[in-house]
């Protein structure tokens, strides 16, 4: 989608792709949540049995996999994306950055080893409620451990540039209204 507005619209107008692709993404979400719950309203769902089943779990098996190695590409600090290859094998296995994957790794197995013993609606909020208020522990009992360094290791994401709001991103969409002299009408 973002590639198709940028074909569209141009590279000399950084700002109007943004704004247009952050757009057609909430568009989108929200006319995929308008779908799936007018499907569920007028009773519906069984049409999702047209189709077939191993087409659906391929979908759901490949946004699983999405899901993973974004998680591990993020958090290993990836520059760029997840390649399959040597190069970036060796990036994750750099003393620097195998802690800082395979922590949340452990956790998320931790979490599912847990799922499994305890069945309360709950523990998902209380796990993660629990990481965060241990990983302030930590970092506050030990003298060693300050937040510019842990932002600098990649442990915590960086701060916003000072002066930024927090509703910074709602700005982007300001740009927008300048694209339809760039694309017309949208038929």
């Amino acid at each position: 989608m973002a590639f198709t507005i940028l074909a569209r619209v141009g590279e000399g107008n950084p700002r109007v792709v943004l704004a247009t692709t952050i757009l057609a993404f909430s568009l989108s979400s929200v006319l995929t949540g308008l779908v799936f719950f007018l499907l569920g309203y007028m009773k519906l769902g069984s049409l999702t049995s047209f189709f077939p089943r191993h087409i659906l779990l391929g979908c759901i098996g490949g946004v699983g996999w999405f899901l993973v190695a974004t998680g591990i590409e993020v958090s290993a600090r990836l520059d760029g994306n997840l390649n399959y290859d040597r190069k970036t094998l060796n990036q994750l296995l750099e003393s620097s950055r195998l802690l800082l994957w395979m922590v949340p790794l452990g956790l998320a197995i931790a979490l599912t080893t847990l799922k499994h013993f305890i069945r309360h609606q709950l523990l998902d909020a209380i796990y993660f409620i629990s990481i965060l208020c241990l990983f302030y522990i930590v970092v506050l009992a030990v003298p060693q451990l300050n937040f510019p360094d842990l932002r600098e290791e990649g442990w915590v994401f960086d701060q916003p540039p000072a002066g930024v709001p927090f509703w910074h991103f709602y700005t982007l969409y300001g740009k927008f209204a300048h694209t339809t002299q760039t694309f017309g009408s949208f038929s």
